[in-house]
């Protein structure tokens, strides 16, 4: 299906969902499918006509070309002029054009002898292509209207109608025997036969005219006569109406004559709309109706007339929509499941004949330009069928899924049918077409909306199988849509029931067939592959190259959804993490399978997601949960660290480098984050918020991981080999970071109590544990895979593990005071101690002192001056904070001690000159 046929599906089930929920979407959808196949088909035919055409003006130009060559060949030479200027384009420049000097060259006796026209000489131009005309809907309409004799044809129906009212009029006033008047009307009708009868030689479309009005004058008699007045019983009346019918049938196949099969044909099917007086008598009406399709059946069987065909198809099919809707009762229902089984069977078999005549004819002529009418009959007969028959069971437990069954039945054995004979070749798709789509149509009829997304999506995934096996590019389009609309059913279904109930309801069943569907049909467009196909088809095939992965994320969503409905249904609150990670890592699993077991590339590529997911679900866990092993975790978080090794293992080698390298890199952070969380969940409750035990749990699984990755032995095993840079310079780039941040925080937020050990400065809990976390992040920094990429910034590590050290001996100066001098553990109070403030001049003053005297000594211009910017910051410290004790010991202390300080500096630590080292080697 190509996109504006998809676009007409998509319109038609809206127009229908907005007129009458489900079941106006799938009658919309069909109904315009239906008319936007018969106007392509009729583009189609009409574009091959003109092929047939202008193939035909070749021929004629190439029965004529002799004739010209010899006209030519009579002409006397170009004069050696002529042939200069045409080979040479400077004299062209200048000269005459070629025709004229040629016309120059002929002398006068040949001139008068034989005139070749100057353009003879030139090659001949080839005619543009013709353009194909617009369609004009009315063209029938008009040639028979305005066409032969239009007066005659206006006089016969004024003729007709005004018998009409004469025989309703005699009715009402004058006492005149039923029997003769209609004999009077019948006479006048034999009479224009007749005569029509006796002129078909002389005066052929005026004789056609009169028998046409004579045959309706007929029909509308022998009606009369049996409906109104009870003249002639049904036995009677049937036969001369069928004595009647044969008698049009047969003068216009005679005389070839289709305006006198038209005309019968309006007159026989107005009459009973003229005459009625609304008693409702309906066996009546349709079967006087169906000897007058039978009536165009025979003539159908000889002539192809397919304005005749659409006259009787829209005659019998408006009245008999009229009669339903507005006078149809229950206990007329068999006779109305007759007779509308009769005409669809009637107009089936006339829709059949006009490819007999063509074939009977010529069978190496092309269909004729007018088969509009006949999809008109091909696409039209079945919906109006469909809606009348649902009409007349819709009301009974799967009767119209039964109806659908039964007309996808019988065109799908039309079409097995027609596929050996090539005259019937449009209809063998178009039949193949209306059987799947009743065949779709039987699903929505016979389930409900949640069973019937899946029954959807089975069905379309076997279409584009079809599709793909016989490279018919309407069946997978109409499977690729069938997949797509199963989705509008799911949700129409979750609006109408709302939340399952059951464990195993039909949400879930029918998500998985979904999603079943969906992976097979992208398994057979990669097996399959793209047919090589016409030229219309071969775009979808170009298009189709999306097919495959589209299919894989469809499939993979209906998966998703099912699992999301049956969590949030069935799961408590506190379980559903857990849940979650199970159903994610058995999607993973079924993947790799599939993907190992099928040698299937693409399908390895959504557990690309898998670790993504996993170091979300952490995340999350470590703002809801005090441990990611609570609330089921203990077995979830396993499970997931399985599938994860299974996925590295089988799909990690096939997939993109980026992505391979931040899977595993996210894999291992993600176990990272976990041993964090699960370290701080056991020593949560060894001591308070602000103890050093809290913040130690965090530690121990992260810096062993960083401790570990930077070695050369751990890059040679699995699955740091598979992917080295993601490990040793991701990761650990990530982890170290992280690391930093703690022992930032941690130097912060803790006082570094661990009771009931004795708080020792460098010897107790928490400046230990910062101790590893800075050795583990110089390891790392120091490491040959950091230095490689670091190595436009080779400073930057030595820049924020001296930033990270100063900070932890600050905070080593505070937690001591806090400890040993009483000091509260608050900004505050560190703000306001005097003894607090001067060990921290002291402190800066002591480091500045150490770091400018060893950047002297290595001749380290940078850290110098560095280390002079802190000096400097002590000394604007002294004179904004300290001074303002001057007063006090603590104060003095610190004025003298930064001085001495300042002092000593100035003798072992000089400024390095300009020229030397600037940085560490």
């Amino acid at each position: 299906m190509h996109m504006p046929s998809f676009l007409a599906v998509i319109v038609g089930a809206l127009i229908g969902a907005v007129w009458s929920d489900s079941f106006g979407a799938v009658v919309g959808a069909a109904v315009a499918w239906l008319l936007h196949r018969s106007l392509h088909q009729e583009r189609l035919i009409a574009s091959l006509q003109l092929a047939l055409k202008a193939l035909q003006a070749e021929r004629i130009d190439a029965a004529l070309a002799p004739k010209a060559r010899n006209a030519v060949t009579a002409a006397p030479a170009p004069a050696p002029a002529t042939r200069v200027a045409a080979a040479s384009p400077e004299f062209a420049m200048t000269e005459p054009p070629l025709t004229e000097v040629a016309l120059a060259a002929v002398p006068p006796a040949a001139s008068t002898q034989t005139e070749v026209p100057a353009p003879a000489l030139l090659p001949p131009r080839r005619a543009p292509p013709p353009q194909e005309p617009r369609p004009d809907w009315l063209a029938p309409v008009k040639a028979w209207l305005f066409g032969g004799n239009t007066i005659v044809k206006a006089g016969v129906g004024i003729l007709f109608i005004g018998l009409a009212f004469l025989a309703k009029f005699a009715t009402e006033h004058v006492q005149v025997p039923v029997e003769l008047r209609l004999a009077g009307i019948g006479a006048v009708a034999v009479a224009l036969l007749v005569i029509g009868w006796r002129l078909r030689l002389r005066r052929a479309g005026y004789a056609q005219v009169l028998q046409g009005g004579a045959v309706a004058v007929l029909y509308l008699t022998l009606f009369v006569a049996f409906r109104f007045y009870g003249v002639l019983a049904v036995g009677p009346v049937f036969a001369l109406m069928v004595v009647v019918a044969a008698l049009a049938a047969a003068l216009a196949v005679l005389q070839n004559a289709r305006a006198l099969a038209v005309i019968g044909a309006l007159g026989g099917f107005a009459a009973p709309l003229l005459i009625s007086t609304g008693s409702g008598n309906h066996i009546a009406l349709f079967s006087y109706y169906l000897v007058l399709d039978l009536g165009v059946a025979v003539v159908a069987w000889h002539r192809t007339w397919r304005s005749l065909n659409l006259i009787g198809f829209l005659g019998t099919f408006i009245v008999a929509t009229a009669w339903g809707v507005l006078t149809y009762q229950a206990e007329n229902y068999a006779s109305s499941q007759a007779f509308l089984i009769a005409f669809f069977l009637v107009f089936v078999a006339i829709m059949l004949m006009p490819a007999r005549q063509q074939s009977a004819a010529d069978p190496a002529e092309p269909q004729r330009s007018d088969a509009w009418v006949q999809s008109s009959l091909l696409f039209g007969l079945p919906t109006i069928t469909f809606a009348l028959q649902h009409g007349l069971v819709g009301h009974t437990d799967y009767g119209t899924a039964l109806s659908a069954l039964v007309l996808a039945a019988f065109y799908v054995a039309l079409a097995w049918w027609a596929r050996s004979r090539p005259r019937l070749a449009l209809n063998f798709e178009a039949s193949l077409a209306i059987g799947t789509v009743f065949l779709t149509l039987v699903i929505p009829f016979a389930l409900d909306a949640r069973s019937t997304a899946g029954a959807w999506a089975l069905e379309g995934a076997g279409l584009v199988w079809l599709g793909l096996r016989q490279s018919r590019g309407l069946a997978r389009c109409f499977g690729y849509a069938l997949l797509l609309l199963a989705g509008a059913a799911m949700l129409l279904g979750h609006d109408r029931f709302g939340t399952p109930t059951a464990f195993f309801n039909a949400y879930f069943f029918n998500g998985l067939m979904a999603a079943a569907a969906s992976l097979a049909a992208a398994l057979f467009v990669k097996r399959l592959g793209a047919p090589d196909t016409p030229r219309v088809v071969s775009t979808l095939s170009r298009m189709e190259g999306l097919a495959e992965p589209l299919l894989i994320a469809w499939g993979t969503l209906w998966l998703l959804a099912a699992v999301a409905l049956q969590i949030d249904s069935f799961v408590s609150a506190r379980l559903q993490w857990a849940a979650w990670l199970g159903c994610l890592s058995g999607v993973a699993v079924l993947y790799t399978v599939l993907a190992v077991r099928l040698a299937w590339p693409r399908i390895g590529l959504p557990p690309m997601a898998h670790a993504p997911l996993h170091l979300l679900v952490a995340l999350a866990s470590a703002v809801s949960l005090a441990s990611p092993l609570h609330d089921g975790g203990w077995w979830a978080w396993p499970l997931a660290l399985l599938a994860h090794g299974l996925v590295l293992w089988r799909l990690a080698p096939a997939w993109p480098a980026v992505g391979r390298d931040m899977v595993h890199a996210i894999g291992v952070l993600t176990l990272a984050l976990l041993g964090a969380l699960q370290g701080r969940a056991i020593t949560a409750d060894w001591g308070d918020a602000l103890s050093a035990w809290p913040w130690l749990g965090w530690l121990i699984v992260p810096a062993a991981l960083l401790m570990l990755l930077p070695r050369p032995a751990t890059a040679q095993r699995w699955p740091v080999s598979a992917a080295p840079a993601a490990y040793q310079w991701n990761a650990a780039l990530v982890l170290t970071s992280g690391l930093l941040l703690w022992t930032m925080l941690a130097n912060l937020a803790s006082n570094g109590s661990a009771a009931p050990l004795p708080h020792v400065p460098l010897l107790n809990p928490l400046d230990l544990g910062i101790g590893v976390a800075l050795l583990a992040s110089w390891r790392w920094l120091t490491s040959e895979a950091a230095q490689r990429e670091l190595a436009r910034v080779p400073a930057l590590p030595t820049a924020v593990l001296g930033v990270a050290g100063f900070v932890w001996l600050n905070a080593m100066l505070v937690r001591g005071f806090h400890h040993y001098g009483e000091v509260p553990f608050r900004v505050d109070a560190w703000v306001h101690s005097l003894a607090v403030q001067t060990g921290i001049t002291l402190l800066w003053s002591v480091t500045a002192l150490v770091l400018m005297w060893l950047s002297a000594k290595r001749s380290l211009r940078l850290p110098w001056v560095v280390g002079a910017a802190l000096l400097g910051a002590v000394v604007l410290k002294l004179l904004l904070v300290d001074l303002s004790g001057s007063g006090t010991v603590t104060r003095i202390v610190s004025f003298i001690g930064v001085g001495v300080l300042m002092l000593i500096i100035g003798y072992v630590a000089p400024l390095p000159g300009k020229g030397e080292r600037h940085v560490a080697t």
